[in-house]
């Protein structure tokens, strides 16, 4: 596979590069807060453990205060109908295999969620990525461009490529962190255009690696609306000044809905979500006392296949 060059707009990576990290505090255990911001700190200055207590202990007194002041902020968050010029978008979007795949045991609907409404599962966010979401655009945004950049229907411009290989491992590397191993399967060698193997093929088996569906999703329940994906999405179209976006949304009657839909982050907290008078909101990240940012390498997603192949005798 020939290396792919850096798409435009995207800085390329290099031992010193960095970008800007804003961590908001949340509800979360000091432990938890202390860990991963001094991992940080050969990127650059990272206040001492002394300091970033400090700055829980802050953080906790404004949580504290909102849980009294915004009690009840997140609930009975009301979501617009899409306007009727984005209803082809849809229509293709709910055509592509991959998105079927992904969700296809809660129901899904679609329409425009309050921003400010919006309960947040991610505790950090690159500004870069924000930034660059945010000036790529320009305001007002359209209704076609806005359901493009919330509900896609391709993979992003993405720098992704086969990174290593050998007889029995595959290493891939992509700027992109949505980065995955997606499916195994088996196929029909027929079915398949391949380059010329030892002996007579019999099966193929195909292990895709690439992007998510990546759309602006949330599950809603006992009233409230948490992002499940598109954090970074949301948090530009904020700083653009919009209110609301498109987002696909899955309704759970019940936590049997919630699992099958909810991210891990919040199924293990969802008395936090969904149950405490003030969650955690993505209008937080405004908020001087609950959110800091510090220097941070940049990251690359790195994803390896390996292969055990076992072969042996066995009476039938």
């Amino acid at each position: 596979m020939p290396e792919k060059k850096t798409p435009p707009n995207r800085p390329a990576f290099g031992p010193n590069a960095t970008t800007k990290e804003r961590y908001l505090l949340g509800p979360r255990h000091l432990e938890e807060w202390l860990d991963e911001v001094t991992a940080l700190g050969h990127s650059g200055h990272v206040p001492g453990r002394a300091e970033l207590t400090e700055l829980w202990r802050a953080g906790q007194a404004e949580y504290a205060r909102l849980a009294t002041a915004e009690a009840g902020a997140a609930n009975a968050a009301t979501i617009r109908p899409l306007p009727k010029s984005m209803a082809p978008h849809i229509a293709r979007l709910v055509e592509l295999e991959g998105v079927r795949r992904t969700f296809d045991t809660v129901p899904v609907a679609f329409g425009l969620v309050p921003l400010d409404a919006l309960i947040t599962s991610q505790y950090s966010m690159t500004q870069a990525v924000v930034d660059r979401l945010a000036t790529a655009h320009s305001v007002p945004i359209s209704p076609k461009r806005l359901v493009e950049l919330c509900l896609p229907l391709k993979a992003p411009a993405a720098d992704f490529r086969l990174a290593g290989r050998s007889d029995k491992a595959f290493t891939f590397v992509a700027d992109a962190h949505d980065m995955r191993f997606l499916d195994a399967q088996v196929l029909e060698p027929l079915n398949v255009q391949q380059a010329p193997v030892m002996g007579h093929p019999q099966a193929v088996v195909a292990l895709s690696v690439g992007f998510s569906a990546n759309l602006l999703n949330a599950v809603r329940y006992n009233g409230r609306i948490a992002l499940n994906n598109g954090h970074h999405r949301a948090l530009a179209l904020r700083a653009m000044g919009l209110t609301h976006a498109p987002c696909l949304i899955q309704p759970c009657a019940s936590m049997e809905d919630l699992q099958q839909a909810a991210s891990s982050e919040i199924l293990n907290n969802a008395d936090l979500y969904f149950d405490a008078p003030r969650p955690p909101l993505l209008r937080d990240f405004d908020n001087p006392l609950l959110t800091h940012s510090f220097a941070a390498p940049r990251m690359r997603r790195v994803v390896t296949i390996k292969l055990d192949i076992q072969r042996q005798l066995l009476a039938f």
